[in-house]
């Protein structure tokens, strides 16, 4: 890729973002169990005489002063997700995960070792106010962010405006995404047990079949988007666990149902909910069954604000030039950054880092997931001179 520009990102600085990558890396955890990279965290901001304190459990906060202490106004808010995922890695190198079944399949660790390396940057060149670096646990379905916020992350000092970067595989190295406004899908997680009355499988007229009319509601649930849903706006329904009976000659008396709901506007999210729940239990009720739902809002739109998409897309452009800043289409994947965008302003971008000279081909959430580590320093250089053009 044509080289970026790193005013402030050293050769020594590049290498010890690397180097932290490998470290977290190699010690996965999973959601709220995140102790050792919790433990690197701490120790590393501990060498930069950073002041700490443990939140949601397994998170950090950490304040890195202003210019001679400076602490007027509202602060920026830069924020890591540290949790990794239950996948078995299948990539050898020397950092391969040493959690059996666990791996950063996402580029959590990245974010970390990013994060780390500004904190760094943030002390020996100090920006003109404070700068609350969140380290957070439990994105990857914990809604991590709201323990984090339940805790106290956004009030001390008042948090004006919260940024963060997130590798990203569909992205080719050397550009960044930037989106004004919804940038990723509010997420819905249901479970539907339709119930029946089981019987003998060569006599199903005594019985009332579950699995029969599971097959019609997943049928009819493909209707909310194609019928319910305005064709300019997006939803996504999936049912993606069923489970049922076992036995060959056997009609079982329930069915479960699992699976997710993604949606960007209110109405959507409103409208799916609404339109989920007749047609499950309309459906179930209509064959003879019954139907028990829960329906569980995990986290909404992630939604940008459009001047912190300027300061961000602004200092985007200076490090890897004006035509490498795209705008990507919003994705239907969910992230719980949305919680602290309804808080307060920011953004939430993306730093490609797809390069198949490198092997970094491979989506997230897959064993073969691998981040080509030019994006490192690009990352530590947007994200230090966000701090310094917010207090420009």
């Amino acid at each position: 890729m044509p080289s970026p520009k790193l005013e402030f990102v050293t050769p020594e600085l590049s290498r010890r973002v690397i180097d932290l990558r490998h470290r977290v890396h190699q010690h996965p955890e999973t959601a709220y169990k995140e102790f050792k990279t919790q433990e690197l965290v701490l120790q590393e901001l501990a060498k930069l005489g950073i002041k700490t304190k443990k939140m949601a459990g397994t998170g950090v906060h950490a304040v890195v002063p202003g210019r001679n202490g400076a602490s007027a106004g509202k602060a920026l808010m830069l924020r890591a997700d540290m949790d990794a995922l239950p996948v078995t890695e299948e990539v050898e190198w020397e950092f391969k995960s040493k959690n059996p079944g666990v791996m950063h399949a996402c580029g959590h660790d990245a974010h970390v070792a990013i994060l780390l390396t500004v904190a760094k940057l943030l002390t020996e060149k100090p920006v003109g106010g404070p700068v609350v670096l969140c380290f957070q646990p439990a994105e990857e379905g914990g809604v991590g962010s709201q323990k984090m916020i339940d805790d106290g992350v956004l009030d001390n000092p008042k948090v004006g405006m919260a940024v963060a970067v997130h590798v990203w595989a569909e992205l080719p190295i050397g550009t960044a995404g930037v989106i004004v406004g919804p940038c990723m899908a509010a997420v819905d997680e249901f479970e539907a047990k339709v119930k029946g009355v089981g019987g003998h499988a060569a006599y199903p007229h005594h019985s009332i079949d579950p699995v029969l009319i599971s097959a019609h509601i997943i049928t009819a649930l493909q209707s909310i988007v194609s019928r319910s849903i305005p064709p300019m706006d997006s939803a996504v329904v999936t049912v993606a666990s069923i489970q049922a009976g076992n036995v060959f000659n056997i009609i079982p008396s329930e069915v479960v149902m699992k699976g997710t709901c993604r949606s960007f506007s209110k109405e959507a999210h409103r409208l799916v909910e609404k339109r989920f729940r007749e047609i499950v239990q309309g459906v179930a009720k209509s064959l003879g069954g019954s139907a028990a739902i829960i329906f569980e809002h995990k986290t909404p739109a992630t939604v940008n604000d459009p001047k912190a998409c300027d300061l961000v897309r602004d200092v985007a452009a200076a490090v890897l030039g004006k035509k490498k800043v795209l705008e990507p289409k919003p994705t239907m994947g969910g992230e719980d950054m949305s919680l602290y965008l309804q808080k307060v302003p920011g953004c939430f971008a993306f730093l490609g880092m797809r390069n198949p000279a490198k092997g970094s081909i491979w989506p997230h959430h897959h064993p073969k997931f691998t981040v080509d580590e030019d994006v490192l320093p690009v990352g530590v250089e947007i994200m230090y001179r966000v701090a310094r053009a917010y207090y420009s």
